[in-house]
C-alpha cells in the first residue's frame, strides 16, 4: 500500500500525452515515467528560481544517485495528459524528490517513485557534503512565498 512520505515543499506539472510516448497498442511506456519524472523536477527547480544556469555559475552538478518507479494503472494515449507532482522530501546533504503520476482529469495515482541527487563540484568532482547555500535559499524563498503544498 502507497503511503505518501511527509514532504517539505511540491510543485505540479502537466504534460501532453505523446504518440511516440506509447507502445503499439497506445499505454505509454513504462521506461518514459523516468522521463516524465525528469521533465518535472526540471520544471521544479525552474520554479524555485534554481535552474540549470545557476548550477552551471556555481560549478555544481546534481547527478542522479537513486531512481525507482512503481507501476499502479497504465497510462493510455487517450488520456492526453499527465501530471507529476514533485514533493522534496530532503535537501541536508542530498536532495531527494517524491513524485507521483497521475493521467489526465484522473485521481488516480498511475505511478509513484523518488530520486535521489547529490552536489558535485565540477572542478574537484568531489561531492559536496552540504547541499548549496543558493539551493537552500532557493528552498525556503519558495516555501515562504508558496507554502508546503502546489
Amino acid at each position: 500500500m502507497y503511503k505518501r512520505k511527509d514532504y517539505i515543499i511540491a510543485h505540479k506539472s502537466v504534460f501532453p500525452i505523446s504518440f511516440h510516448d506509447t507502445d503499439a497498442m497506445g499505454v505509454v511506456w513504462h521506461g518514459n515515467y523516468i522521463k516524465f519524472f525528469e521533465l518535472a523536477r526540471e520544471a521544479f527547480f525552474y520554479a524555485l528560481g534554481y535552474d540549470y544556469s545557476n548550477m552551471k555559475e556555481e560549478n555544481i552538478i546534481y547527478p542522479i544517485t537513486e531512481c525507482n518507479c512503481k507501476y499502479r494503472k497504465p497510462l493510455f494515449v487517450t488520456d492526453k495528459t499527465i501530471s507529476v507532482l514533485c514533493m522534496l522530501t530532503e535537501y541536508d546533504g542530498k536532495v531527494e524528490i517524491n513524485y507521483e503520476v497521475y493521467g489526465g482529469e484522473c485521481k488516480t495515482l498511475c505511478a509513484y517513485g523518488k530520486t535521489q541527487q547529490v552536489a558535485v563540484d565540477t572542478k574537484t568532482m568531489q561531492v559536496q557534503i552540504c547541499t548549496p547555500l543558493n539551493l537552500v535559499q532557493a528552498i525556503e524563498e519558495y516555501e515562504k512565498k508558496n507554502g508546503k503544498n502546489f
